[in-house]
This record gives structure tokens, C-alpha cells and sequence, in this order.
């Protein structure tokens, strides 16, 4: 039984927070409410460790007991955090350095999913949309969706916050590690105009989406069958990085656009040339032209209509999620045995 002690605003967004993962870790890890109680201090965005409290910066150095990033977001690591490649990094707080061991999707092996991506195990609803939108969509043939994208009144939507700050390209190449914010952002704004729409509370205002009781099917219903194209763009890229964001524009009945470089593991589920646009390697000014000018062929229809019948097999197999989610768990719990061996090892 691991011991934990999870503090910061992120603290909720860690595998080990998740209501729907809690099964995971029953009898292998337990949450206590002060540091002094812990094996490992846990936290999610290296701003939270800055903001560590006296009390658990002075139980570190009584006890050099590990503190732990345990980051399931790149987007965090490489804008504020900006040294994702190193396992062991300093961090100041307001009382002093400490040494934080770094688990994220560069430096673990926690988020390298086997089948069914990391981000759509921690909350039950993915499973559920998923199984019922891609078993609808199996069902209709190529020139069903040929009819379909014909009816659409608009060409291609963007759904994301919009930011264009050029600190938001950072890039770790080695690793296929780079920032997509600003890239999609320019994308969206080059493409802006007659057919296009720009969605989302930085480009409309009104609420964010963690306003919203479900934002999820909030965005399903609001993009269902909208747009002939729907951008799909990750905040950032990393070859074992997939989120919602590809799979929610093929449910919504759209062409995918999204970003994957060779190294991308969206490339292992195999969906046929043509059922999504890959920019990967194009300027925002060079995509936006691909985006244009993309035609509709048969073929097109043929390839989206096979994706439709992969994703709806994929995303039906209970096996599959119940398999990935046992990864997962022994992977967490594997990673922060590790850490606690090596503090061992090292005071021995």
C-alpha cells in the first residue's frame, strides 16, 4: 500500500484522482490528508509544487520523502514546466528547492496506451458516447455520407481556445515533442471567412467549457453533423498524446484535421488514407490551402464510411477498455513503486 498526500489546483487531474479510475488502485494506493502521513507527495502541474505549503516543504526536509509530478499533460509541461525530458528537476517554492521527480508522458511509461488512449479512460462517458455514436455511424454506407456532407451548411469548424503566443511552439524535437496552440491558431485565422467558423468561448465568448455540467456532450450535440470538415488538433504533440479531440470530430459525422507525424501512434489504429487530413509538416499558411482544397470524391466517402466501421469496432470492445485500464493501473502503481525503491536505494 502506497501513501499519498495530492495538494494544488491540478490536483484533480491525475490518474490517481479520477472517480472512474479509483478501481484501479483500491488496496494499492491511499490518499491521507497530511504530508507527514505520506509515502510520496503527488502533484500535477509543476505551478502547484511552486505553490507547496510550508508545512509540506518542512515535512521534505525532515524526511526526504519523494516529491512527485505526476503530469498527464504536455501542454502543462512544456509551457510552464519546460524541461519535460528530465526525470529529476528542481523546483522553487516559496520555502525553499526541492528535487521533484518528473512521471509524464516523456519520462514514464504510464501514458503509452496499449489500444484505447489514456485520456478517454478517465471518465466513463467516452466509452458510452463513443459505443453508441460509431455503432450509429457503422451503419450508413458511403453514399449515405455523401448525401450528408452535402447538406452541410458550413465547410470547416475550429473548436479550441484560441492562442497565438509564440512561446506556445515550443519544441523538443527529439522526442517528437512540440506545441500546436499557436500553429492551429494561426490555421483558424487563415482560414477565417465565408464557410468557416471559429467556436468556442476565446473566439465567441460566453462560458468555457468547464462552466458546463457535461462539456462533453455539450460539444457532440452542438457539432453533431455541423461542419464537412471539423479540426481535431491536439494542444500539443507527442506521439503517445491522443485525446478526445479526433475521435469526437469522426462521431460528429466530420473529416478529421489533425497534426501526426510519422512517429504518432494514431497511425497504428489504421484508418484509411483519406478518412482524416494529416497536416503534419505544413505551415499554417500550407495547411489552411490543403484544407481548401480537399475534394469529394468516392473514394473519400468509401474511406470515411471504413474508419466509421474501425472506431465503432474498437470503441465497442469492452475487453479492450477493461485491458487498458489494467495497464494503466499497474503502470501507475509500477512508476511510484520505482521512485519509492530508488529513494531506498539512495538513503541506504
Amino acid at each position: 500500500m502506497i501513501r499519498v498526500w495530492r495538494y494544488g489546483a491540478h490536483s484533480h487531474r491525475m490518474p490517481v484522482a479520477y472517480p472512474a479510475l479509483a478501481p484501479l488502485f483500491e488496496g494499492r494506493i491511499v490518499h491521507v490528508d497530511r504530508p507527514e502521513a505520506a509515502d510520496l507527495h503527488l502533484f500535477a502541474h509543476v505551478l502547484d509544487i511552486a505553490a507547496a505549503p510550508r508545512e509540506m516543504v518542512e515535512d521534505w526536509r525532515r524526511r526526504r520523502r519523494p516529491v512527485v509530478l505526476l503530469s498527464e499533460e504536455p501542454f502543462w509541461d512544456t509551457i510552464w514546466g519546460r524541461r519535460p525530458l528530465d526525470r529529476i528537476r528542481p523546483v522553487e517554492t516559496a520555502y525553499g528547492g526541492l528535487p521533484v521527480i518528473q512521471l509524464n508522458h516523456v519520462t514514464s511509461r504510464i501514458f503509452a496506451f496499449d489500444r484505447i488512449p489514456y485520456y478517454l479512460l478517465t471518465n466513463h462517458r467516452f466509452a458510452s458516447a463513443y459505443r453508441a455514436r460509431f455503432t450509429a455511424n457503422a451503419g450508413l454506407s458511403p453514399a449515405d455520407w455523401r448525401r450528408r456532407f452535402a447538406a452541410r451548411a458550413v465547410d470547416t469548424a475550429f473548436m479550441f481556445e484560441r492562442r497565438p503566443e509564440p512561446y506556445h511552439g515550443m519544441a523538443w524535437p527529439e522526442v517528437g515533442l512540440f506545441g500546436l496552440c499557436a500553429w492551429r491558431t494561426e490555421l483558424a485565422e487563415a482560414m477565417a471567412g465565408p464557410g468557416t467558423e471559429l467556436l468556442g468561448q476565446s473566439w465567441q465568448g460566453g462560458r468555457t467549457r468547464f462552466e458546463l455540467e457535461n462539456w462533453h456532450l455539450d460539444k457532440l450535440v452542438d457539432l453533431d453533423g455541423r461542419a464537412r470538415i471539423l479540426a481535431g488538433l491536439e494542444n500539443t504533440h507527442h506521439p503517445d498524446y491522443l485525446t478526445e479531440k479526433i475521435f469526437d470530430a469522426f462521431a460528429c459525422g466530420s473529416l478529421p484535421l489533425y497534426l501526426a507525424d510519422p512517429r504518432h501512434r494514431l497511425h497504428e489504429l489504421a484508418l484509411p488514407e483519406g478518412s482524416w487530413l494529416n497536416l503534419a509538416g505544413l505551415s499554417p499558411e500550407a495547411a489552411a490551402d490543403r484544407v481548401r482544397s480537399v475534394t469529394w470524391e468516392p473514394a473519400r466517402f468509401e474511406a470515411f464510411s471504413e474508419a466509421q466501421a474501425i472506431l465503432a469496432r474498437l470503441f465497442s470492445d469492452t475487453g479492450l477498455w477493461v485491458a487498458e485500464r489494467h495497464r494503466l493501473g499497474t503502470a501507475v502503481v509500477t512508476a511510484l513503486e520505482e521512485v519509492l525503491e530508488d529513494y531506498s536505494a539512495q538513503a541506504c
